[in-house]
């Protein structure tokens, strides 16, 4: 009878174990995440799903309303995996799934790297998202509030620095600054 409660005592402390260790997110500083560093080879590599967890999470991705006045958020529940970043940033790419809300990234685009170290994202992306992008200064206002948004729903990261084929870029199409780290903006977002 002893023996049997030492067991359960032991496996409701294992159990416990692995849940706390598969909650913990947080990346010490100067640090890059493991979860969402690319290969060194310089290609994005996918998410790779967790096995034998059985657990998801709630990943959220913004896209623009009809009007192209705001942003509006999409959540998706999808099964645990070791690169949640890059995942939330393919859910971006690939569009929305709801017909009140449009996509804000112009064909082609392809996330070429995601690495996060201080806190920062730097997220780079094919020139496509230069290239391709024929919209004014509202849809590239969207289109970088998308990406902004989406990454700094994670808490380890306050702002995205947006790279086009590994390198720093001043603007997207000339009506916004991003050179520089940027920050979450609430006020693009449409209020429910």
């Amino acid at each position: 009878m002893k023996k049997n409660v030492r067991l359960l005592i032991m496996a409701m402390l294992m159990v416990l174990t692995f849940t706390i260790a598969g909650c913990d997110s947080s990346v010490p500083v100067g640090q890059t995440t493991p979860v969402d560093q690319a290969q060194t080879s310089g290609q994005a590599s996918p998410a790779k799903v967790i096995p034998g967890t059985g657990r998801t999470m709630h990943l959220v991705a913004y896209y623009a309303t009809k009007d192209a006045m705001y942003l509006m958020p999409e959540v998706y529940e999808v099964p645990v995996n070791s690169r949640p970043a890059r995942t939330a940033m393919e859910f971006l790419l690939a569009g929305p799934k709801s017909s009140e809300l449009v996509g804000v990234m112009p064909p082609g685009v392809k996330l070429k790297n995601l690495s996060i170290k201080d806190h920062v994202a730097y997220v780079d992306f094919n020139n496509a998202i230069i290239k391709n992008n024929t919209g004014g200064s509202a849809s590239e206002i969207l289109l970088v509030g998308a990406i902004v948004n989406t990454l700094t729903e994670f808490p380890d990261i306050q702002h995205v620095q947006i790279l086009v084929d590994g390198k720093k870029v001043e603007t997207i199409s000339g009506h916004l600054a991003t050179g520089e780290p940027l920050s979450r903006s609430e006020k693009i977002i449409k209020k429910q």
